[in-house]
């Protein structure tokens, strides 16, 4: 059964086939394309196909009224949209009218009656082209996107839930804390809890993360929440009111007032978890309680004791757990039964292995299952479960893996994932822009990626990348042509006019412009869209380009940002100063950092992220002693804050084995603690480094060699190999044994394993710089290096590693042919005295 019906003569057969061949296979009935061989025409459409569609789209022209089985099918279709069970939409294929009138064959009238009950919705203009049709088509049919499925029925949890919302006997709190993994069900039990108090309530969604301020927050409250246009978001914008959180708060009363109620997604922008502003305290304080609540939040953070206490009488909570595999089976199957097409090939083991793979993980349980239907062979996915099985903790990094390789030929998907990396959420009508010249419709893009659960359509129409799935999706979205794609049509997106032709989203259009454009790097936009950029876009711009190695553009945004400060909250100005700090430091912006070390050390609850920042001062400076004693200094400042501690022992491992005379054992203690916060590839991979230094330094009298340490070595390298994602780092390893034992080809032939397995840019510079090393191989280095400066595909990574690329090739040159003409040509745009100096400091480095 299919969510579209396509209604057309047989005459007019080639133009539906157009439209049906760019819609999602399972989305739209066409009886020549769609039918059931051996079926009984009518009984398939008006017992099945008919009554359980979404969307009637009637291909009028003179061939429909005059065909028996279209008259049929409109007037079934009639008494369906009277009944409001179906939506219409009539394309006019030719001028023929779509009223009655005297000259038209009296036995025409019933069929114009039956028309006439479906006008009251769309209708195109006559002689409409095949193009346009499609448009109107995918536009028409786009909500069915927001696909139902079963829904896990969890009163363990609804019922707790519906008693915490419960301040007396009439009256709830107003607002509410939802806290839990991705994945949990949070949503859909908010939804579940406002469709007993709100049968028709909306949900209004709203981003809210620790940078986000009031007015920006009332700007999308207006827009998704109150269907604001243009001009009232211009009026909004130059008020004093939605720059308070009495502002945020009316709105959110106002949205209670007409029935519906407002949800907070809480999102992560910064590497810490940082809680939402101070000011949100405010927000929940200004709301009075009601026979329903008003507010829910949805946060993987549970509530804060600080928070519990600011909100007292105002906020509710709820903790939502994962499910337990035995009390799943029933819900697994009725989702395969609503997924796949033939349920009946799943056994009661196949079955188990489905739910077992989903690791406790509701969200990732429903989209195994759609994307599992979709596959032929069972026998091609039991790998997955299997590994799924064995590697609880990897799951879902695992399935990413396994899913995006199912996209490897589909590049408009890869696309597609990757723009709404960097602009998300996004409008239906923006992405269409997008993919206006793609082979395949976008909703057809859409829709595949949507199967394997890489993207999610919200209540609001807006499409973003899934959360539970989206982080686990960035190293597969850096291949070079991705981002050379990337680069070109984030920038002319973001010069894109937006047709206001609704009051959908405007804001979240608006939005996602002045994310393109910040994090292109620039700061220029078009006037209409420069009204409402604010600090908050600037922080989180410039955070997004720091983490890209785009540090000259992050810190000029973070200086906007710092400039106004005091209008963020304590937590989010610390980060802001952080993140300012990194990035000058990066930059040798000396001034900026001391600010903010001395504004940072002004503050005990921030001293810990000062001694970090000056710690990594030094190291910038290879003072790496004094860096050291810093990151030590750090350490203890930050007792107890496991996501810091791990982001601290990583740099100061690697400052202990810079030093002239390591400590081993100190690095050791320290990578043993690191694994107890959390053992990652990281953790594993420092500790195999610290052995593998430690075997090819000489010992001394003062620092004998362990006589076990051979035997570390090999188990961390075997820990390492082990680790699902760690394959990479392991042969990373071997190549770093291989340049130690002097065997450069062995070295380089391992680093190739290892771009394969993780093709980052530096596993390929320090390729390069061995073979540049070698005069065997210095000549092939050439010849890469200058086909990549050539290929625009890797222009992003070719600007931010320029000179240590330069470095490279004068070593490469320096042990062949050296050629001014050749090396001036490849170090371009750098200026001739910079040049100079890298061949200097590479000869002077070579001598030693």
């Amino acid at each position: 059964m299919y969510p579209v019906f396509l209604s057309v003569s047989s005459k007019d057969e080639n133009f539906a086939h157009s439209i049906w061949k760019n819609l999602p296979r399972d989305w739209a009935y066409l009886y020549s394309a769609s039918g059931e061989e051996g079926a009984e025409l009518w009984d398939e459409i008006s017992r099945r196909e008919l009554p359980a569609s979404k969307y009637f789209i009637v291909f009028w022209s003179r061939n429909y009224v005059t065909a028996s089985g279209c008259v049929r099918e409109l007037r079934q279709a009639a008494e369906l949209v009277s009944n409001g069970m179906l939506s219409s939409l009539i394309l006019r294929l030719d001028d023929f009218p779509i009223g009655w009138n005297d000259e038209l064959p009296r036995e025409l009238k019933s069929v114009f009656l039956d028309l006439d009950r479906l006008l009251d919705v769309r209708t195109s203009r006559p002689n409409i082209s095949v193009d346009d049709a499609g448009h109107l088509v995918q536009r028409f049919v786009e909500p069915a996107m927001n696909t139902a499925h079963p829904m896990l029925s969890r009163d363990d949890i609804l019922e707790p839930m519906r008693s915490a919302t419960q301040k007396e006997r009439f009256k709830c709190f107003p607002a509410m804390w939802i806290s839990g993994f991705p994945g949990a069900g949070r949503t859909t039990l908010v939804e579940q809890l406002n469709r007993s108090m709100t049968p028709n309530g909306r949900s209004v969604a709203i981003d809210i993360n620790a940078a986000s301020l009031p007015k920006q927050i009332c700007l999308k409250l207006e827009s998704a929440g109150l269907g604001a246009d243009i001009e009232r978001l211009q009026h909004v914008q130059e008020t004093e009111d939605a720059a308070r959180p009495a502002g945020v708060a009316a709105r959110i009363d106002r949205i209670f007032q007409a029935g519906n109620y407002v949800v907070f997604r809480h999102e992560m922008i910064l590497q810490n978890n940082v809680d939402l502003p101070e000011w949100f305290d405010d927000v929940i304080s200004a709301l009075d309680p009601a026979q329903r609540p008003k507010l829910f939040i949805i946060s993987q953070m549970p509530l804060s004791m600080d928070r519990r206490k600011a909100c007292f009488e105002k906020l509710a909570e709820q903790r939502v757990p994962g499910f337990s595999s035995y009390e799943i089976t029933p819900f697994a199957e009725s989702l395969l039964a609503h997924y796949d097409p033939q349920p009946d090939r799943w056994s009661a083991q196949a079955v188990e292995d489905l739910i077992e793979a989903a690791q406790g993980n509701l969200g990732l349980l429903v989209t195994l299952a759609n994307a599992a239907s979709s596959v032929i062979d069972l026998g091609e996915i039991n790998e997955l479960f299997a590994h799924a099985k064995n590697k609880a903790l990897q799951s879902i990094a695992y399935y990413v893996d396994w899913a995006f390789a199912t996209l490897q030929n589909d590049i408009q998907c890869q696309r597609l994932l990757l723009f709404l990396n960097d602009v998300s959420p996004c409008d239906p009508r923006d992405l269409s822009g997008i993919f206006e010249y793609a082979d395949g419709a976008m909703l057809n893009i859409i829709s595949k990626c949507m199967k394997l659960g890489f993207v999610e359509r919200d209540s609001g129409g807006l499409y973003r990348l899934t959360p539970f799935l989206s982080g686990r999706l960035a190293r597969h979205l850096v291949r070079a042509d991705l981002v050379a794609w990337r680069r070109n049509v984030i920038e002319n997106f973001a010069k894109s006019p937006i047709d206001f032709d609704t009051q959908e989203n405007d804001f979240i259009r608006i939005e996602a412009r002045i994310q393109a454009s910040l994090w292109t790097g620039k700061d220029v936009l078009p006037n209409l869209v420069e009204k409402f950029v604010s600090a908050s876009h600037w922080f989180q711009a410039g955070v997004r380009l720091y983490h890209a190695g785009q540090y000259t553009a992050a810190h000029r945004l973070l200086k906007k940002a710092f400039e106004t400060r005091e209008s963020f909250s304590q937590a989010s100005r610390t980060e802001l100063l952080r993140y300012f700090g990194l990035a000058a430091i990066r930059i040798g912006h000396s001034d900026d950092v001391e600010k903010c070390i001395s504004l940072l050390n002004g503050d005990n609850k921030s001293r810990e992220i000062a001694s970090y920042l000056e710690a990594f001062s030094l190291e910038v400076q290879q003072r790496f002693a004094e860096a050291k004693e810093k990151y030590e200094e750090a350490l203890r400042l930050n007792q107890g804050k496991s996501n810091r501690l791990e982001r601290i022992y990583r740099p100061l491992i690697k400052c202990i084995l810079l030093m002239k005379f390591p400590n081993f054992r100190l690095a050791e203690g320290y990578a043993l603690d690191w694994a107890k916060v959390r053992q990652t590839v990281f953790s594993k991979h420092a500790l195999c480094r610290i052995y593998l230094l430690w075997l090819y330094r000489a010992p001394t009298l003062r620092d004998p060699v362990p006589a076990d340490l051979q035997n570390r070595y090999d188990d961390a390298l075997s820990d390492l190999m082990a680790h699902p994602g760690g394959m990479g780092a392991y042969h990373e390893m071997l190549a770093e044994e291989a340049e130690l034992k002097g065997v450069v080809d062995i070295a380089v032939d391992e680093l190739e394993k290892a771009i394969y397995v993780d093709d980052r840019f530096e596993l390929r510079l320090k390729r390069w710089q061995l073979m540049s090393q070698d005069k065997e191989m210095s000549s092939k280095a050439l010849s890469e290096l200058e086909e990549m400066k050539a290929d625009a595909r890797h222009a992003a990574f070719r600007d931010i590693h320029l000179r240590r690329l330069v470095e490279i090739f004068v070593a490469a040159m320096l042990n062949g042919i050296y050629s001014a003409q050749r090396l001036n040509k490849f170090a371009a745009p750098l200026a001739s005295r910079e040049i100079g100096a890298i061949v200097a400091r590479v000869k002077r480095r070579l001598s030693n």
